[in-house]
């Protein structure tokens, strides 16, 4: 076999040539210049070689010769080729390398325990130190450094993973490591954040383990901390945090070494998980740190907010709901639209129904006329729906009515009473504002000279002075009914010719006009009532123009203040509601004494 190799500069030598670019190759495959070795006939005649010595031409033969060939074939014989392909240009490509890992034993004389932070050494002209575990290579001032390693307090090994080759190995030189007697470790953390409230998803807790491994904790919104070798508990309103660290095993999985541990005991075996037992993690304390987001309030103005709000707490959130307090557990029932018709019975499906409502399905505004109800029986009946909606919808609401005993930190409360009813989890727990016994009455009654119209007094002005007649209250006083009645300051003022006057409100300022020769009535039109009634009998006579009669009246209603509190943030829906309901009992005499 022949073998030939292009040069490079593509020649094979004198054999032929190789055209990269054109991938060919032009080699000579016939030599020309070819021999073979010459050969001489050397032999003796037959009668010779028997014994006849005859003469010397019985010898015969010729001479050793070469004979040139013209050709020489190669036949019957295989070609191969083996080349390498390349590219037009050249590539540059990178190989990346990771040295192994180097472990240095910085206290092989001792088997303290190594406090964190205090370690510092330099190797290989490099600056290594320690931080919550971790190896942090040339950190100054001005630079945070690179992540070169991992420290194991317990053994007082370094991990250096990332570190450069600036001469021998063995040029290290310890600066700084603290060492203690014993290892503080602990698997449960108990704390309260420095500020609070704090807002949800907004804490994360970091620390190292006694391997010095990192451990990070992060809460949710419902205040659960997790994370690797971790539970644990947060209270977004009070700060507070409890940690448990380790973890649910597979009792089967354990060693009996294992077993044979402090922590370890059969009857904890799926007293939580099943098949499993809680295996703590010792964590050292001392590495603990946290973030976390927290509400700051800024005070808000008085006169913006219409009450003060020094008597608010510092969050502006009042409690909800304390013990003591009366609260109402109710759930409305509601159905599809119908059509109704005369004579129809709508069944509501509950029983003992504290109220039932008829609503314009289109609008939502309550139908007050033409049915009738029973509310023990949870039914309503259609008796006149002429000029009613085209669709209507029936709502009823269950309520128990009780007191409060104790609320708890959980948000869980205690009633003084069971609740009687079975409410599904649509049930909503509402407090209940107490009023007492509330009756319409009349507060005070005076007359006065001459009025600026602006001044309102609860006594005459003496700057003014009382009018020559007087309304004789104790004799004719003036009447008034729940219904009608509101809280309001009334000016009754005189006309010219001392016979008729304007009835102007406080707050609705003008309503009406009377004489004091009847008796006045002004209709409070929302309540179907007049707001009070004045005898005629009470005038008397001697009136002039500019005298005022000042009447005072309080409403049997209950003044109630409704406030939105909104925290400053973009807005994210208008859907927000509220409902408010009166709930009253009349008051009736006893049927017997007893």
């Amino acid at each position: 076999m022949h073998t030939l190799t292009d040069n490079g500069a593509g020649a094979f030598g004198g054999f032929g040539t190789a055209n990269y670019a054109g991938k060919s190759l032009n080699v000579r495959l016939v030599s020309l210049d070819s021999t073979t070795d010459g050969y001489k006939s050397d032999y003796e005649e037959s009668t010779a070689f028997e014994g006849n010595t005859g003469d010397a031409s019985s010898r015969k033969g010729g001479e050793y010769l070469d004979n040139a060939l013209s050709e020489e074939l190669l036949a019957a014989s295989s070609l191969s080729v083996n080349y390498a392909t390349g590219t037009a240009s050249e590539i540059a490509n990178t190989a990346g390398y990771a040295p192994p890992s180097v472990t240095i034993d910085l206290c092989p004389q001792t088997s303290d325990y190594v406090v964190p932070g205090s370690v510092r050494f330099t190797w290989m002209g490099h600056v290594f130190e320690d931080y919550d575990g971790t190896l942090i290579r040339d950190r100054s001032p001005g630079n945070v450094g690179f992540a070169a390693g991992q420290m194991n307090y317990t053994s007082g090994v370094a991990t250096v993973t990332d570190y450069v080759v600036d001469g021998g190995p063995e040029n290290f030189t310890l600066d700084s490591l603290w060492t203690i007697r014993q290892n503080w470790n602990t698997a449960s953390v108990f704390m309260r954040t420095e500020v609070a409230p704090l807002k949800p998803t907004g804490f994360v807790m970091q620390l190292v383990d006694s391997q010095g491994n990192q451990i990070t904790g992060t809460a949710d919104v419902d205040g659960n901390v997790t994370g690797t070798h971790l539970q644990g508990r947060i209270e977004y309103q009070t700060g507070e945090v409890e940690m448990q660290f380790g973890d649910y095993v597979l009792d089967t999985a354990l060693s009996d070494a294992q077993k044979a541990e402090w922590w370890y005991d059969a009857a904890d075996v799926g007293a939580v998980q099943a098949d499993k037992i809680w295996r703590p993690w010792p964590v050292d304390p001392t590495t603990l740190r946290y973030s976390c987001v927290s509400y700051v309030y800024l005070p808000v103005d008085a006169s913006l907010m219409g009450i003060d709000p020094a008597a608010l707490p510092p969050d502006g959130r009042v409690a909800f709901a304390r013990p003591g307090d009366t609260c109402v557990v109710g759930v409305t029932h509601g159905g599809s639209a119908f059509a109704a018709s005369n004579g129809m019975v709508y069944d509501v499906g509950h029983e003992r129904l504290s109220f039932v409502q008829v609503l314009d399905d289109a609008t939502g505004a309550e139908v007050l006329t033409g049915y009738t109800k029973d509310l023990d029986a949870g039914a309503l009946t259609f008796t006149d729906v002429a000029g009613y909606p085209a669709l209507v919808r029936v709502v009823g609401r269950t309520e128990v009515y009780r007191q409060i005993a104790e609320v708890r930190i959980d948000g869980k409360v205690r009633l003084t009473q069971p609740i009687g009813s079975v409410f599904g989890v649509d049930a909503v727990l509402s407090t209940a504002l107490r009023q007492g016994d509330r009756f319409a009455r009349v507060r005070n009654v005076f007359d006065q000279a001459s009025w600026d119209g602006v001044t309102w007094l609860d006594a005459v002005d003496p700057l003014t002075g009382p009018a020559p007649a007087t309304f004789k209250k104790d004799v004719n006083p003036p009447q008034i009914a729940n219904r009608g009645a509101i809280t309001e300051r009334w000016a009754l003022r005189i006309r010219s010719g001392g016979q008729l006057f304007d009835c102007i409100g406080e707050h609705l300022g003008q309503i009406a006009s009377g004489s004091i020769n009847e008796d006045f009535s002004p209709m409070n039109l929302a309540a179907g009532a007049p707001y009070f009634t004045l005898p005629a009998a009470g005038w008397g006579e001697g009136w002039v123009a500019g005298n005022v009669v000042f009447l005072d009246t309080v409403g049997a209603e209950f003044p109630i203040d409704l406030l939105r509190c909104t925290q400053p943030s973009s807005p994210v829906g208008v859907d927000d509601s509220f409902w408010l309901v009166q709930r009253g009992d009349v008051g009736r005499a006893p049927e017997s004494e007893f």
